[in-house]
């Protein structure tokens, strides 16, 4: 069965639509959500590219960040919530963070902080949906090196 997105664009000033929708998934306990920059036709064409094989061998993630959430599952034997964040900048993004001011909030449990593969974290069950989005938002912003990051986003809802 394909799964299809339900596009969310926000404002770093009007993030309650985004809310709204981790809300909902949450009470479902089933989904996720992939946010990114709002780039503009010109800043997406202008990203570099890679063939198959350098993406298949780099150690690198994307050029443009991208976070992805998923709420807490109760199926099987149930899941915390999660934040994944891939990222082009290469390994130790989470050191880079925290010097820049943006360490793990308390209560969030680092599950890997990878080159290529990104930043996985487990979220506490009390976690304020507002304060994700705030760090994601951030954290994004902090790692974008090929464009600008925010005030206009985008994300790409599956589920509920």
């Amino acid at each position: 069965m394909a799964t299809t997105a339900t596009v969310i664009e926000f404002t770093d000033d009007d993030i309650s639509p985004l809310v709204e929708r981790m809300d909902a998934l949450t009470r479902r306990g089933d989904g996720w959500i992939n946010i990114g920059p709002g780039l503009t036709p010109e800043e997406f064409a202008a990203l570099p590219t890679r063939s198959t094989v350098a993406k298949w061998v780099s150690g690198r993630g994307p050029a443009v960040p991208m976070a992805t959430w998923t709420p807490a599952s109760t199926k099987g034997r149930g899941s915390p919530a999660q934040i994944g964040l891939a990222h082009g900048t290469g390994p130790n993004a989470l050191e880079r963070l925290k010097d820049a001011g943006l360490s793990l909030p308390s209560g969030w449990q680092k599950k890997q902080d990878h080159a290529k593969n990104g930043i996985v974290a487990e979220l506490p069950a009390t976690v304020d949906h507002e304060a994700v989005i705030g760090w994601l938002l951030a954290a994004i912003s902090e790692l974008s090196d090929r464009v600008a990051a925010g005030p206009d986003w985008i994300a790409e809802a599956y589920g509920g």
